[in-house]
């Protein structure tokens, strides 16, 4: 009687164990396309903040001019748009994003996507002028773009776990 109690008891923890470890897998591996459909508050971008905060979970497509840098921060480098140095976008471990246009200025946004600071690397200071930040998140989209339409559905959609853990984050 024992045994099969504690037998029971066993496999329910196992079974329990291997789903919820399947789901948070899945919410990791699946975050850029969840973040697509997500509801989020005007000016959060959740598609650029998960495709460079979860790089390493999401799937990364060996394409033409785009590379992937793992270590320390996790970035985006894309050389397609004919630029010298290419632009880079990246996830800091601060919970803050940077974006090289390379074109010597560097724009460094907060954990909500808000504009922080843009930095001119060729007078080295801070600029003060106004900043089109529509503009240059439209930059950042496209230079992340491939990656973004690389991934693929989920075998199993958990959308609705994704916007619940989430809606404080882009809300």
């Amino acid at each position: 009687m024992v045994k099969k109690v504690f037998l029971s008891v066993f496999v329910v923890v196992l079974v329990g164990v291997v789903w919820f470890g399947y789901g948070a897998l899945n919410l990791k591996k699946n975050s850029v396309y969840y973040a697509q459909h997500t509801p989020h508050r005007e000016g959060v971008e959740p598609v650029l903040m998960e495709v460079v905060s979860n790089l390493d979970w999401s799937y990364t497509p060996d394409i033409k001019g785009i590379k992937y840098d793992y270590d320390g921060y996790r970035n985006i480098y894309n050389n397609k748009y004919g630029r010298d140095e290419g632009a880079n976008f990246a996830y800091l471990f601060s919970e803050e994003y940077s974006y090289d246009d390379g074109n010597f200025l560097l724009y460094t946004f907060d954990k909500r996507f808000r504009l922080i600071s843009v930095w001119n690397q060729k007078t080295l200071e801070f600029t003060s002028k106004p900043v089109d930040v529509s503009a240059v998140k439209r930059d950042i989209f496209r230079v992340v773009q491939p990656v973004v339409d690389a991934q693929s559905e989920p075998l199993i959609n958990l959308q609705w776990i994704y916007d619940w853990v989430n809606k404080d984050r882009f809300n």
